[in-house]
This record gives C-alpha cells, sequence and structure tokens, in this order.
C-alpha cells in the first residue's frame, strides 16, 4: 500500500465534484449564449421598430430631422416632440419633455454614481429616484399611444409597463393613424426655447463627465451632442439668432469624444503591451 493511499483517497471525491463541474460548464455557456443571442435579437427588432414608427410618425406631421428617430438619444427628443412637449399627469402639465426625455437616464446614472457613496440612505434615494423618473416615461409613453389611438392606449400601457418589448411593436402599429392630441389641438406646438442647443450642450458636458469619471458612453453622448450642435448652428445662423449655447456643446462634445477616443486607445496600447510582456516571459520561461 502506497504511503500517500490515505491522502489521495481523501482528495478523490473533491476531484469528482470538480470534474462534474468542468463536465456541466460548456452546457451552461451554451445556454448563456443563447440568451445572450435572443436578447441581442429582441434588442434590435425592438430598435427597428421603434424607430420606423417614431420617424413615420414625424414625417407625417412634417417634423424636421425625423431621421433623429435612427439615433440613441435623438429619439428620446423626437418623441418629446410628438407629445407636444408636454407630459401630463391628471391636471399637471410637466413642459419640456424634449430635454427630460433624452436626459434623463444619463442623469440617473450620474445621480447613482453619487449616491453610491451614501451607504443605506444613498439605496434608498435611488430607488426613489429610479421610480419616479421611470413614472414620467411611462406617462409620456401613455401621451404618445393617447394621441394616435386613443381608445386602446390604457391595454398599449399596461401591456407596455408588463412586457417592456411591446412598447415599440404598439408604435410601430399605430404610426400611419392620425394624430390629435386632446391637450393641444395644434399638430405641432412651436418651441419658445432652444431644446437643441440645450441638449448639445448637456450631452457635451456629459460626454466629459462620463470620460472624467470613467462611467462609459461617453462616445456615444458626445456623438449625439455633436449632431444637435450641429442641427442647432445651422437652424440659429438662418434664423439671425446668436448661437453661442449651441457653439459650447459642440465644442464639449467634440473635447468629450477627444478624450474618449484617446482613453479607449491608451487602454488597447496597455494591454498590447501588457500581452507583449506576457508573451515575452512565456517564450523566455520555455527557453530556459
Amino acid at each position: 500500500m502506497h504511503m500517500y493511499d490515505d491522502y489521495l483517497g481523501n482528495v478523490s471525491p473533491y476531484s469528482s465534484q470538480s470534474d462534474s463541474f468542468w463536465a456541466i460548464m460548456p452546457v451552461i455557456m451554451s445556454i448563456l449564449g443563447i440568451i445572450l443571442v435572443v436578447a441581442l435579437v429582441i434588442g434590435l427588432v425592438c430598435y427597428v421598430f421603434n424607430a420606423i414608427g417614431l420617424y413615420t410618425m414625424a414625417k407625417n406631421r412634417n417634423i424636421e430631422h425625423a431621421w433623429l428617430a435612427w439615433i440613441p438619444l435623438a429619439s428620446s427628443y423626437l418623441m418629446g416632440e410628438l407629445i407636444n412637449d408636454d407630459v401630463s399627469i391628471s391636471t399637471w402639465h410637466i413642459p419640456y419633455a424634449k430635454l427630460f426625455l433624452p436626459l434623463m437616464g444619463l442623469a440617473l446614472t450620474l445621480v447613482m454614481t453619487i449616491l453610491g457613496f451614501i451607504p443605506y440612505l444613498g439605496a434608498f434615494m435611488g430607488i426613489i429616484l429610479s421610480l419616479a423618473l421611470g413614472f414620467y416615461y411611462y406617462a409620456a409613453q401613455f401621451w404618445l399611444y393617447s394621441i394616435y389611438d386613443k381608445d386602446h392606449r390604457v391595454l398599449y400601457l399596461v401591456l407596455s409597463i408588463i412586457f417592456p418589448f411591446l412598447g415599440p411593436i404598439f408604435i410601430f402599429i399605430i404610426r400611419n393613424r392620425d394624430a390629435y392630441d386632446e391637450r393641444h389641438p395644434e399638430a405641432v406646438m412651436e418651441s419658445t426655447y432652444d431644446a437643441k442647443s440645450i441638449l448639445a450642450l448637456c450631452l457635451g458636458i456629459f460626454s466629459i463627465v462620463s470620460f472624467i469619471t470613467l462611467m462609459g458612453s461617453g462616445l456615444i453622448t458626445g456623438a449625439v451632442g455633436l449632431i444637435f450642435g450641429i442641427i442647432s448652428m445651422k437652424e440659429l445662423k438662418l434664423q439671425g439668432k446668436p448661437t453661442g449655447m449651441a457653439m459650447a456643446g459642440l465644442i464639449c462634445s467634440i473635447v468629450g469624444i477627444a478624450f474618449t477616443v484617446l482613453m479607449v486607445f491608451a487602454c488597447i496600447l496597455c494591454i498590447g503591451i501588457g500581452g507583449m510582456g506576457m508573451l515575452g516571459g512565456l517564450m523566455n520561461g520555455m527557453y530556459y
């Protein structure tokens, strides 16, 4: 009898459990991969349905820059314009939907990052804020349904809350129906403020903040801010109005994009150098 048999005998059950774990890992990874692919496909389909729906609604109502429906964040701006920049809750009218809808997700990310440093109270406040913003978004969605299909707006809203992927499908279904806002009989209300310049500046600033805090999304927010800045600059020049805010948003967006690209390039360079160092160490170890 070998002198280590007693020790090996005690280890063997753990070895068999380890073998079983590694045997089932490919199955688990395959299931997770399938779930990820299905989620990506559903997300892409929802994105396309939502974009087509908002684009068609905007074109039918002669709203400028309907193509913004295909751009993340900018599509929320377009949704705010389609509901006449007004989210109503009972008799309470909340204006500036064209600003709140695209910016509230970014603001929530920034606030949640700050609240993360406050134990317990920060988490509680974050939950309350998330619920409030969710309520605001679904109120906006309710009015979009109401303008295009008043008879089924409650059904659409309830199903959209329970099954969020149905929201873009409903928007696609009602896209060609006649629009009528019972709150504002006008086809499209005229804005009394420059929403595009404000969005360009806010998105540009957030792209810089995103780079500094390493929250990510700086490239997307900077790119969308750049688009709004360019559009706003052209419109304001045609109207003979000051372009200071639009220019500031344009500059901030460019700076945010540049910083983010440099950070990504630096990370890739560091990973490449580190990988080359590890490979060199491995080759030296094999050689010697």
